[in-house]
């Protein structure tokens, strides 16, 4: 780390001075088209100039005598009477012909003389271009020689700029995670982890609970080199994300020396327990501790958490957990579990109440509207979608969304979202009003729901430029290739395209550049209390920069208070959302109601 740091500040200090290729002359397809030396054009324009001032006298004569017989033809019209029949013959033929000789060889002498002199101005360009470009090579300290062709210059100046922007991208990449990230392991740190449990402990978009793993190595040698410790539990941290990879919420964090720490929102007792045993079996017999397998190498702590707990409370019972299970033994798994569990549901009351849901219309939604602090106006507003039960009670998405995808029902809600969203933005039309609303991938790459989106869109149900198709940031990385033509397609049907829940992944995303998006939304767990997170700061300028110059906006999430939204601006968002704005409201806010 400490030789990146050091070559980072080497950049930074003695790199060349940047260069703009706006700053050469504003003719890209003449400096393309230079490919032959500028030598040989010079040579080519000094035979013709000489060519031409050798027959300049030729010229002039020619146009005497284009005017000389322009003469003759007058007085012959004065003297036709007094020559001879015979004269006036021959003079009517030959001083015509004479005459469109001499305007023939006027024309070809003009045109020759207009090649000659855009000939000479192309060399003037050139050799303005050519001094540019060597003022731009003196200033990012590339010097070259006399000799060196035009074109070999433009090589070079244009391999400097690629340059420059590759090391451009690599910064703001080491800037975006810099205090997130663990660089001996590549995932996510402490700061990363704890960010993230506070949200899910927060957010009642979320899970409701979940568990929450404290992974401990210990090595079997009296003493343990840095590098073998570290190959060990990077190997750990494989072994882990294979196992969860199935789970699109799992959060996995290094926390300590030797520790790893595993959020898994929504996960229930029975799976926690199934998982913790799994993994406690699979860590020790890793082959990272081939011969060591009689050892003691492994303890894991887990604990079931509930919304409304502390993050220090979790963290402190997952410590107590972990300790309890080094007393149980070697290679042990042990866990908390609370004394009030909500009630859980099965499969198939989860499909009837779902089916019977769509049919009744029990799905409600509100609008949360999202701000612009720089135009003073609502953006657009998102929309958020509640389950009301058959037993009275009121569901966030994070709650019944997993069901419906178990269930096979994401096209069916879905179509019923966007078919009521569009209805709204429809009747608020004169308002120019916007909604965004969440797609899962399981419907964007079902067939039959892209059917009936075109569909919808042809008969009128649907409005394009009204609605905002919002996905999951998880989701797109992981299906990309799938996702990708299909995301391609319904910008080009003219839907905006928005990835939410940004920040979670750390990796570089290839879909900045290669799809059409029109903003990213910051998850809610990088906003929260950003005005504090030295490390989350960081993070959203560097996003902002990298986004900002493909021209797409950045938006921020759950805002709840002034000093994370001032702190957000400071940083270069677009807009947010939250709470600290407006509660999620039963229908869309007009803009004349903006205060």
């Amino acid at each position: 780390m400490a030789i990146e740091h050091a070559r980072i500040r080497r950049h930074l200090i003695i790199q060349p001075k940047k260069l703009n290729s706006s700053q050469l002359l504003d003719k890209p397809n003449f400096a393309v088209n230079t490919q032959k030396s500028d030598l040989e054009s010079l040579i080519v324009m000094e035979l013709l100039k000489g060519w031409l001032s050798r027959y300049s006298f030729a010229y002039a004569v020619s146009i005497l005598l284009l005017l000389a017989n322009a003469g003759l033809v007058a007085m012959l019209a004065l003297v036709d009477q007094v020559l001879p029949i015979a004269w006036t013959t021959l003079l009517s033929v030959a001083v015509p012909t004479a005459l469109l000789l001499n305007l023939i060889c006027v024309v070809l002498f003009y045109a020759l003389h207009q090649q000659v002199s855009q000939l000479h101005n192309q060399q003037q360009m050139m050799t303005e271009l050519t001094t540019r470009v060597d003022d731009l090579l003196q200033d990012a300290y590339l010097p070259v020689s006399r000799e060196t062709s035009l074109p070999d210059r433009l090589t070079l100046l244009r391999q400097s700029l690629l340059h420059q922007v590759r090391r451009e991208q690599e910064i703001r990449q080491l800037v975006r995670v810099q205090g997130l990230v663990d660089h001996e392991l590549a995932i996510g740190n402490r700061i990363y982890f704890e960010s993230k449990l506070q949200h899910y402990l927060l957010d009642p978009a979320e899970a409701q609970s979940g568990a929450l793993f404290l992974i401990q190595l210990s090595h079997p040698e009296l003493s343990v080199g840095p590098n073998d410790a570290v190959q060990r539990l990077a190997g750990s941290a494989d072994l882990v994300q294979q196992l969860v990879n199935h789970l699109p919420l799992s959060v996995l964090a290094r926390v300590a020396d030797a520790d790893l720490a595993l959020l898994i929102p929504g996960m229930e007792q029975k799976d926690a327990e199934q998982l913790g045993d799994r993994l406690a079996m699979v860590l020790s017999r890793a082959s990272f501790f081939a011969g060591y397998e009689d050892f003691d190498l492994v303890h894991l702590g887990y604990v079931i958490y509930q919304q409304g707990q502390t993050a220090y409370q979790v963290m402190s019972e997952a410590d107590m957990a972990l300790k309890t299970a080094q007393l149980q033994g070697p290679n042990a798994a042990f866990g908390f579990y609370p004394e009030h569990k909500p009630k859980i549901k099965g499969s198939v009351w989860w499909r009837t109440e779902l089916a019977n849901s769509l049919k009744e219309q029990r799905f409600l939604l509100s609008f949360q509207p999202v701000f612009s602090w720089q135009q003073h106006d609502i953006i657009q507003h998102e929309v958020l979608v509640r389950l009301q039960t058959s037993d009275g009670d009121k569901l966030a998405a994070a709650v019944f969304l997993p069901m419906a995808v178990n269930c096979g029902l994401t096209a069916q809600l879905d179509q019923y979202v966007l078919t009521k969203a569009a209805r709204l933005c429809q009747l608020e039309q004169k308002n120019g009003l916007r909604c965004s609303v969440n797609l899962t991938v399981e419907s964007l790459l079902n067939q039959d729901f892209m059917h009936w989106l075109q569909q919808s869109l042809q008969n009128g149900q649907l409005q394009a430029a009204q609605l905002a198709l919002e996905v999951d940031e998880y989701h797109l990385i992981k299906q990309y290739k799938k996702l990708k033509p299909k995301l391609i397609k319904l910008q080009q049907q003219g839907f905006s395209l928005i990835i939410d829940h940004v920040g979670l992944n750390i990796s570089p995303c290839q879909y900045l550049t290669e799809l059409p998006i029109d903003a990213v939304k910051l998850h809610a767990s990088v906003v929260r209390h950003i005005e504090n997170q030295l490390e989350q700061q960081l993070f959203i300028r560097g996003l902002v920069a990298s986004h900002q110059s493909k021209g797409v906006k950045v938006i921020a999430t759950g805002v709840e208070s002034q000093a994370e939204w001032l702190c957000l601006q400071k940083l270069g968002v677009s807009g947010a959302q939250g709470y600290f704005f407006s509660q999620p409201l039963a229908e869309l806010m007009p803009q004349a109601q903006l205060s």
